[in-house]
């Protein structure tokens, strides 16, 4: 969602996001293969891009050609010689391995397309038609979540065949959207299809 502290142009915001959207393509595959298989390509994926990450960290050579090729789409707190600080590359892959760990395979799914395309179109909407700001983000972009979120629930697999599941997918949405105008220090590419899975299941087991 659009973040008025750390910003970057709307051109290299779609770059970014065109990346972003780019690893859709690991929900899409998740449905075709096993769990175990998923969880092993994934751990491994952590691992090296955690590596890259300290190492460009440590090394000059390695940050500085780093930045040169990517740190027009890089945000303020990606650039920092920081290794506290991973790339939002690293912080999606650990969310989609912890999406599939956590929860059943309709909704990693789910989780994954949600932080995917939500967020890609939350920011997209608020920086260039953002208005109305709350806090650091904005209302438009708030509303291109909710849409985009539904719009996923009524596309992706469920768990079970009970229409009541499409409800509970569109309210675990909507909170998820309200949540995401709260500043948490995890990053959104964690905390949001955490929120959401979490939120879907409690509601999954409360009504199912």
């Amino acid at each position: 969602m659009e973040d008025t502290v750390n910003k970057i142009s709307i051109k290299n915001e779609l770059l970014r996001k065109s990346i972003h959207l780019s690893s859709s393509i690991v929900p899409f595959l998740y449905y075709f293969v096993e769990r175990e298989f998923a969880i092993y390509v994934l751990s491994a994926a952590c691992i090296l891009l955690i590596m890259l990450d300290i190492l460009r960290a440590k090394s000059d050579a390695v940050g500085n050609l780093y930045l040169k090729f990517m740190g027009p789409i890089l945000r303020g707190h990606e650039i920092e010689k920081n290794n506290s600080f991973f790339t939002g590359g690293t912080y999606i892959t650990i969310s989609f391995l912890l999406c599939v760990i956590l929860f059943p395979k309709p909704l990693a799914i789910t989780s994954m397309f949600i932080v995917i395309f939500c967020d890609s179109m939350a920011a997209l909407v608020g920086k260039s038609k953002g208005r109305h700001f709350i806090a650091n983000k904005t209302f438009e972009g708030s509303l291109a979540f909710l849409i985009t979120g539904i719009i996923i629930i009524l596309l992706t697999p469920k768990i079970s065949d009970s229409v009541c599941e499409y409800y509970i997918g569109m309210v675990a949405v909507f909170l998820s959207a309200v949540f995401e105008l709260v500043p948490v220090r995890i990053d959104d590419n964690i905390s949001i299809p955490l929120f959401f899975g979490l939120i879907y299941l409690l509601l999954y087991n409360i009504f199912l």
